[in-house]
């Protein structure tokens, strides 16, 4: 079948920024077609970022200033023209497109980008440009579509890295709106030791709202609310320290049963 209309659809989709034409056009045509297309594809997404947001194009690679319409367009092409072991590896990949590419056009290994990209947050929690968009895991889970991630590095990025993490009053409610989180992932947070970037107590010696950190305000109030008992948390802590902590994470294991046995 001559697929020629549709590649002309495709690129007219692209040099608009339209990124849903995109995924429409390209969900018309079979992936093993798809993927020869990869080369251009590829080409085209690394001549948009390479460009500053409002840039004119070179040689009309795209119509108008260039915008975030343009960079979301290439991005599910290139994911759309790829295979799944390649579109795992894409970076960076921000909301809402890091929730919806992957979800149409790899509907049935979203437990291989889960996968994936916990590992790339344990790589380095502090590689803002590689762990962007991360977080659309947690929302996958929420509709059902995974199962709530138990991964050391989906936790520790559900604790420390999702965008807004850093206040605990965010971050209760980012959990209390997602409640597989809750009884799932976040309750692994006693049995995943941090690391350097990304650990329990890290998070609450660095974020400036003193008052809403884990220790004093996200777990007490995942008790006083009845998501979690008093006796899980304190069981929790037993566990953690039983695995020998170094002293930073010791102490801040104490202090949280400190505060849950007031």
């Amino acid at each position: 079948m001559d697929q020629a209309p549709k590649t002309t659809a495709l690129w007219s989709a692209l040099r608009r920024g339209r990124r849903d034409q995109a995924i429409e056009v390209l969900l018309s045509i079979p992936a093993a077609q798809r993927q020869r297309l990869r080369p251009e594809v590829r080409a085209h997404e690394r001549l948009v970022t390479a460009h500053p947001d409002s840039a004119r194009a070179p040689d009309g690679e795209w119509s108008g200033p260039l915008r975030s319409g343009h960079w979301s367009a290439a991005a599910a092409a290139l994911l759309a023209c790829s295979t799944v072991s390649q579109a795992v590896n894409y970076a960076p990949l921000d909301m809402p497109d890091a929730f919806d590419l992957p979800k149409a056009f790899f509907p049935d290994d979203l437990d291989t980008f889960v996968a994936e990209w916990s590992v790339r947050f344990l790589r380095n929690p502090k590689a803002r440009d590689r762990i962007r968009g991360l977080d659309a895991m947690f929302d996958w889970a929420h509709e059902g579509l995974v199962p709530a991630p138990t991964q050391p590095g989906a936790v520790l990025c559900l604790a420390t890295g999702v965008p807004g993490a850093r206040s605990g009053t965010y971050l209760l409610r980012y959990l209390e709106q997602r409640p597989c989180l809750v009884q799932v992932t976040f309750a692994r947070i006693f049995d995943v030791d941090g690391i350097e970037g990304a650990s329990l107590a890290q998070r609450d010696e660095t974020t400036p709202w003193r008052n809403r950190r884990l220790d004093n305000h996200v777990i007490p109030q995942l008790v006083r609310r009845g998501h979690w008992s008093r006796q899980m948390v304190l069981d929790g802590i037993d566990r953690a320290l039983s695995r020998g902590q170094t002293p930073y994470l010791q102490h801040w294991f104490r202090g949280l049963a400190q505060i849950v046995n007031r």
